[in-house]
């Protein structure tokens, strides 16, 4: 089977390119041929990964591109609203909405681009949604229950040798204090006129451990600074005075990410707090859980077993919490260590095998000498 795969892929880091480039690997390991058209327009021929370049002429070229089936993990609203037209090409078309991206963009959508988009979509051979609410969402659309599923996009990290040693000295210097580490990581986002990743609850936090005299630090793993709106770098900065008035410059840094991986980060914490008011799974809090680091999360969506859960957006059930695994850390610890996140890429692939079906068998043709 030959895999067209279209997205971005590292650089820059993302959730939609880690996922992908790990699920590349995978694909290698399993001797898949895989094609990426990269949405990130860098080429490295030597991973099959080719630039798609410009959108309007990539949509141009689908048509003659040759591949047993087409797997889309793009956001693009208008590429979306045309993958239907593939499957009369005859293409194979699957899929992965990541986020909340799909419902977004229905939401805003006027109703003429609404029917277009539905419409599209409902050809599809099958759509992967990484949360169960998108699935709903889609199947009370009308979509049919053999063509929509849930799959986290979690896949085990594929570690680089090196990778470590490219997060800056400073970073890891302030995590190698010998106090309890706290990371988490996100971007700055306001939602319904909060913060989307929670940063302000971690400095809040942040601040009630310091005042009880906890020796503990937090690190944010920031993505995305060099892309924040006006509203955001407004709000970024307002952050940052707010630790500084706290005095907290010691105990709470951001980290902003310039292309490198998370685990590093995770395997030297002690926590994982994932505080976000509006989530799909969160692939951080099952990569913590693979590295056994016990993982604190907002309960507002499916999450790995073994998350220890907290109401979304309850600052003081969330002090409470991080208090008891810091006081009684040992037990905690032992008890994430039995907690095994599932990889999903093995469900992706088999969907790839149900899709594409089975390879015709060659017959070999005898000719009138041998017989």
């Amino acid at each position: 089977m030959k895999l067209i795969m279209v997205g971005p892929v590292p650089p820059p880091i993302g959730g939609i390119s880690v996922h992908i480039q790990r699920l590349s690997d995978v694909l290698r390991k399993h001797d898949m041929e895989c094609v990426i058209y990269n949405e990130s327009n860098l080429t490295d021929e030597q991973r099959n990964i080719m630039a798609i370049g410009s959108y309007k002429r990539f949509v141009l070229q689908i048509p003659f591109i040759r591949g047993d089936l087409f797997h889309f993990h793009t956001i693009d609203q208008r590429l979306r609203m045309i993958l239907g037209f593939y499957k009369l090409l005859g293409k194979k078309i699957m899929l992965t909405v990541h986020g909340e991206s799909l419902s977004q963009q229905l939401e805003h959508a006027n109703r003429l681009t609404r029917k277009l988009l539905v419409t599209s979509l409902k050809r599809v051979d099958y759509i992967v949604c990484v949360n169960e609410a998108t699935t709903r969402m889609l199947l009370e659309l009308g979509f049919r229950p053999d063509r929509v599923g849930t799959i986290p996009a979690y896949i085990h990290p594929t570690e680089h040798e090196g990778e470590q040693l490219r997060i800056p000295a400073e970073v890891h210097r302030f995590m190698d204090t010998g106090d309890f580490v706290i990371s988490a990581n996100g971007f700055v986002r306001l939602y319904q006129d909060h913060d989307l990743y929670g940063i302000d609850l971690l400095i809040e936090l942040m601040k009630k451990l310091t005042d009880c005299h906890t020796p503990v630090r937090l690190l944010f793993a920031l993505l995305g600074e060099a892309d924040q709106s006006p509203e955001e770098r407004k709000y970024y900065e307002a952050l940052q005075r707010r630790i500084t008035d706290y005095g907290l410059m010691e105990r709470f840094r951001f980290y902003e990410v310039k292309d490198t991986e998370f685990y590093p980060i995770l395997k030297k914490s002690q926590l994982f707090i994932r505080p976000t008011s509006m989530d799909g799974y969160g692939v951080s809090v099952a990569e913590a859980l693979h590295y056994q680091i016990p993982a604190v999360a907002s309960h507002i969506c499916k999450r790995p077993d073994g998350t220890i859960l907290f109401k979304s957006r309850d600052l003081e059930e969330l002090i409470r919490i991080v208090h008891q695994v810091i006081e009684d850390y040992d037990n905690f610890k032992q008890s994430v260590s039995e907690a095994m996140p599932k990889d999903y890429a093995s469900d992706l692939i088999a969907i790839y095998n149900r899709i594409s079906g089975p390879k015709p068998i060659e017959r070999k043709v005898i000719t009138r000498a041998n017989r």
